[in-house]
């Protein structure tokens, strides 16, 4: 029981340690250079750290100078009053204490300070390939809402009034603008924060990291930089490591415990565990069920031929100057290679809106068509549509005669107040004027389905579709 609250504790003490060093990572940094450069001078670690903790801005960072200077003056070495901090990785305190052993402390914090700028450098290097890609995600991401939440409740209110029917897509976006339209205020901001909670459980958050690394390792080019980062990040530290008098399973725990990849670190355990019961670099390749993914076979070979010759700390230094050199092309590719697949995504939703409207304006123009090719007469269309083609002396004599012989017809039509009449037997005639529905007139003959009818004293023409004979 009291082990188990013993590791809780320092679980919590790591918690914390890492939460109150947010922000000072190049403080930490400018401690270890100047300490490096101070003691090469002559001066001793209490006079080094008081003057280093002058130029610290964070509190927190001048409470833990404070407490290195009591640990010193207690009699513990710098290697130790360091690691009681937490404040520095496992390898750096590991080395200072190697440097003091072997009395090149100097040295041993030089090494400590180039280590820590390859970190920044490689971690920079994954910064510098993300951002082309995510700025632009990111900025579709703001078009596609800004269109949403403003441009779809409108073409939403435009299309139900038209009272047409809409294909699926249209459907879909326009019940997403009618919905953003009285909720948007709550979803998009609710949208907003869901991506970002998301982003941080599959990206960031210790016990579901994996996903979002899992994620990384499928995307084209992306997968391939962060190897060779881990890569030229595993030689360099392992050789630095080594020829600063460490032991290669301390190594590899070292490197190991500030491993951010999960399956990186699962392999540096099963290397370490390896090496630590006698075994070797080839064994501990051959026995890991995903090596070939993680560490090249050239690599593997690299590595197991300098443990044979006795040159492991060479052979790492050089897969480190390879691997850095190769993240430089990777890093300035990578826009290239993942071009594609952003123009893909950002064609998808475009393609998606331009279909929604255009959709529904070729269905609204098609049955426009339809309409004037199936009812030449201007059946079914309102008074007023049709009345501008008639002026109102021929409408007023269009009154049929007052004695009306026969043969007789009387105009049919239903759902207009008016049959257009032309001046010969074809649609292409012009318009003459207008029979009202349930006025009989007197045809004097017929011809391809048209009547002449005695129309405003002249003759008219009138569709045989629309009429209906009353006597022969």
């Amino acid at each position: 029981m009291s082990k188990k609250k013993s590791s809780a504790t320092k679980k919590n003490s790591r918690f914390l340690i890492r939460l109150q060093s947010l922000g000072t990572s190049e403080e930490r940094s400018y401690i270890i250079e100047n300490l490096g450069m101070l003691l090469s001078a002559g001066m001793d670690i209490v006079t080094a750290l008081q003057s280093i903790k002058q130029e610290i801005r964070s509190a927190w960072l001048k409470k833990i100078i404070d407490q290195i200077d009591e640990d010193i003056a207690s009699g513990f070495s710098l290697g130790l009053a360091l690691e009681r901090t937490g404040l520095f990785p496992r390898s750096v305190t590991s080395l200072l204490k190697i440097g003091e052993a072997s009395g090149r402390l100097e040295k041993s914090l030089n090494v400590v300070v180039v280590q820590q700028e390859k970190n920044r450098t490689f971690k920079s290097k994954i910064r510098s390939a993300a951002m082309y890609p995510l700025f632009v995600l990111g900025l579709a991401l703001v078009a596609g809402i800004g269109i949403a939440w403003f441009i779809l409740p409108r073409l939403a209110t435009v299309f139900t009034s038209l009272n047409l029917k809409l294909p699926l897509v249209t459907k879909v976006l326009m019940q997403l603008g009618a919905f953003l339209s009285a909720y948007g205020n709550i979803a998009i901001p609710l949208f907003v924060l869901t991506l970002a909670v998301l982003g941080y459980f599959i990206f960031f958050f210790g016990p579901t990291r994996f996903i979002g690394q899992t994620i990384l390792f499928f995307i084209p080019g992306v997968k391939e930089l962060i190897r060779e980062t881990e890569l030229a990040r595993f030689g360099y530290i392992m050789g630095t490591l080594l020829d600063g008098g460490l032991p290669v399973v301390e190594a590899i725990d070292s490197l190991g415990s500030a491993e951010s990849l999960i399956a990186f670190r699962k392999f540096y355990r099963h290397l370490s565990e390896t090496i630590n019961n006698g075994g070797t670099f080839a064994e501990a390749f051959t026995t890991f069920h995903h090596a070939k993914r993680l560490i090249p076979m050239p690599v593997q070979g690299l590595i197991i031929a300098g443990e044979q010759s006795g040159k492991l700390t060479k052979t790492f230094l050089k897969i480190a100057d390879i691997y850095d050199a190769k993240t430089d092309i990777t890093t300035k590719n990578l826009s290239v290679i993942l071009e594609p697949i952003l123009l893909v995504i950002v064609w998808l939703g475009v393609v998606a809106v331009a279909l929604a409207v255009i959709l529904p304006i070729y269905s609204l123009v098609g049955g426009l068509s339809q309409q004037e090719s199936t009812n030449p007469e201007g059946v079914g269309m309102p008074a007023q549509a049709v009345q501008h083609i008639s002026t109102p002396s021929t409408v007023a004599a269009s009154t049929p005669r007052s004695q009306v012989s026969s043969p007789t017809l009387v105009i049919t039509t239903t759902g207009s107040a008016s049959l257009r009449v032309h001046a010969s037997a074809t649609t292409t005639a012009p318009v003459i004027g207008q029979a009202p529905s349930g006025t009989q007139y007197h045809f004097t003959s017929q011809e391809n389905g048209w009547y002449a009818i005695d129309f405003a004293s002249t003759t008219g023409w009138v569709s045989a579709q629309y009429v209906k004979i009353i006597s022969p």
